[in-house]
């Protein structure tokens, strides 16, 4: 029988594996360079928020694609994963 302690620990390797992944990942899903900035687990809602931001290149790539237009890119992006629940044997 596990303790409540083992149980913690192993709620955070798994939290930890899942922003290994995030940072892996997220990056892909654009077409252009970004930067993965925070990424915190809300247990409430079971899910991961990630932080991305253009890196110093984004204007400049973005530029590129859309065909020489002027590219601000103030801010940030929150992306939000829902966490879903699989039986382990």
């Amino acid at each position: 029988m596990s303790t409540l302690n083992d149980e913690m620990a192993d709620v955070r390797s798994e939290v930890d594996d899942v922003r290994d992944r995030l940072r892996e990942d997220v990056p892909d899903l654009f077409a252009f360079d970004v930067t993965v900035g925070n990424i915190a687990y809300n247990a409430n809602s079971n899910s991961v928020s990630v932080t991305v931001e253009p890196s110093s290149r984004a204007r400049e790539q973005l530029s590129d694609e859309l065909g020489g237009v002027n590219v601000k890119t103030e801010g940030h992006l929150e992306l939000e994963f829902r966490l879903t629940n699989t039986d382990r044997e």
